[in-house]
């Protein structure tokens, strides 16, 4: 597992905190693939890093936890 990839998704989170984004956004501004985003954001959510904040229609929105 990449710490740089983890740190670059948290610190694009950081950037828009409070508000969230979706894994195709968070892909984009990391420069990763949407399959990747996924993988290291499931894993930032289960170390505690990040959460669901909401849902709209299939697409899923995350942002840091409080």
């Amino acid at each position: 597992m990449s710490k740089e990839i983890k740190e670059k998704i948290i610190k694009e989170l950081e950037k828009v905190f409070p508000c969230d984004l979706s894994i195709t956004e968070i892909a984009e501004k990391v420069g990763i693939s949407d399959i990747t985003a996924s993988k290291y954001v499931s894993i930032l959510q289960a170390e505690g890093k990040i959460e669901v904040s909401r849902r709209i229609g299939n697409a899923v929105l995350f942002r840091l936890k409080k």
